[in-house]
């Protein structure tokens, strides 16, 4: 009878594998088959090792476990019984190495996302709060005790409208008044001073006068109509423009009057 060894390469050769095949069929280093077929069993490790990797090497060849598992050394007794749990350990403990090798890194990887994931929606939100900062009472408040030069708002033809442009024309400067028809944001610089840096809802009627200028940058300048000196200019622009626009002391209402009108 072939020695064990001879065994296993005879009927491996016949299959047609080599050693690296029959690796890879078996998910176990070509080290250990090799090791295998010359009986270095010391090579494939404790006993639990060779009988679990014999078994499964016998299978794939097509011979009978049980009879090559007898064939071992007697130095490495075989009990059927214990040796079936030990490969059963032997095999939970090998999922368990590979367990526990992912978990010493897996938490190390997730606090890594996660700390990318908030900084990104910090910056986004510091960004957004930025440019679309929303309109509050207190803010309002704010900016019209800071900004002298807004009239009190009030709807087209109300009395506190007419009384602030009999003022303004009284003074002399320079007059806005802005309807908005649609949200938009809106930066009003007058005389040098920013006064208004906010989106504001339709329906909002603010006006300001100043001495030697007035200074708009409109985010939809479809959304806005503007009266300068009691000259009604229409909307700024179309739904979506960045409109900017000057309205100085001196400025004819020819060319203040856009194309969009």
């Amino acid at each position: 009878m072939e020695a064990l060894g001879e065994q296993l390469t005879t009927a491996r050769k016949q299959l047609g594998l080599t050693a690296g095949e029959a690796a890879a069929r078996l998910r176990i280093r070509t080290m250990f088959v090799e090791a295998m077929e010359r009986e270095d069993w010391s090579a494939v490790g404790e006993p639990v090792y060779v009988r679990g990797f014999l078994r499964n090497y016998a299978r794939l060849l097509g011979l009978d476990p049980v009879s090559l598992v007898a064939q071992l050394p007697a130095d490495r007794p075989v009990a059927a019984q214990t040796d079936e749990a030990n490969l059963g350990n032997n095999i939970f403990l090998m999922r368990s190495d590979r367990t526990l090798r992912s978990a010493a890194w897996y938490p190390w990887l997730l606090g890594a996302l996660t700390v990318i994931a908030g900084i990104l929606v910090i910056n986004v939100a510091v960004g957004l709060f930025g440019v679309l900062r929303p309109t509050s009472n207190q803010n309002a408040a704010v900016n019209v005790a800071q900004a002298p030069h807004i009239f009190s708002p009030g709807g087209p033809g109300s009395s506190n409208t007419l009384q602030a442009a009999a003022d303004a024309q009284s003074q002399g400067g320079v007059n806005l008044r802005l309807q908005l028809t649609q949200p938009s944001w809106l930066s009003i610089t007058v005389d040098g001073k920013r006064v208004v840096y906010e989106t504001l809802p339709a329906g909002t009627v603010r006006e300001f006068h100043g001495a030697r200028e007035i200074s708009m940058r409109a985010g939809n300048a479809g959304g806005v109509v503007a009266n300068f000196d009691g000259k009604d200019l229409g909307r700024l622009g179309t739904a979506g423009q960045v409109e900017d626009r000057v309205f100085a002391a001196k400025t004819s209402s020819s060319q203040l009057t856009g194309p969009h009108e």
